[in-house]
């Protein structure tokens, strides 16, 4: 796995992800309807067992993954990821808000924040990537309050509840990108 770096945003910290924060908390996050409403993994069912298979994958790969704590009771609340494209010299992040009750109270937007100033400023990235259905707006106020911009839409791309709906596209420019 790439090293994941542990980070300290304002709210939460950011700690490498390690078997102790598999629980069956998170497997019920993962299983929860109204977490995973916007989420592909909606159509899996998970277990501690496919969760740890997630875990152990990143030990093989450049992709970085990390707990998100609160900093002010340690409690693991989400999950946050870093896919890395070390080719084009891309990194795409990926969020989980799983645990009841702190959703909407911006501890997603300060994960995000401290992983995209986290990659931005690595000089091996030319881009960091977000991406979400159109309908998650939520998650497309994050980009754009932490700078993103707009970097293209497939058209309804997903169903939700049935009904097409939009993959939308954000992006920042890295320390290699910036300088290019």
């Amino acid at each position: 796995m790439a090293r994941a770096e542990r980070l300290r945003g304002q709210h939460v910290l950011l700690e490498p992800f390690s078997d102790r924060y598999l629980s069956e908390d998170y497997v019920g996050w993962l299983n929860d309807p109204s977490v995973m409403r916007y989420s592909e993994q909606r159509h899996r069912r998970h277990s501690l067992d496919s969760c740890k298979a997630f875990v152990a994958s990143f030990d093989t790969s450049p992709h970085q993954l990390w707990a998100i704590v609160r900093a002010d009771t340690g409690e693991h609340i989400g999950n946050i990821t870093a896919t890395h494209d070390p080719n084009n010299h891309i990194a795409d992040i990926g969020i989980l808000i799983g645990a009841k009750g702190v959703q909407g109270k911006g501890y997603g937007r300060d994960a995000w924040r401290t992983v995209l100033d986290y990659l931005v400023a690595r000089p091996d990235l030319f881009k960091v990537t977000g991406g979400c259905m159109a309908a998650n707006t939520a998650m497309v106020r994050i980009m754009e309050s932490c700078g993103m911009a707009g970097d293209g839409c497939r058209p309804a791309h997903y169903l939700l509840d049935g009904a097409p709906v939009d993959l939308v596209f954000y992006a920042l420019r890295g320390a290699r990108g910036l300088a290019a």
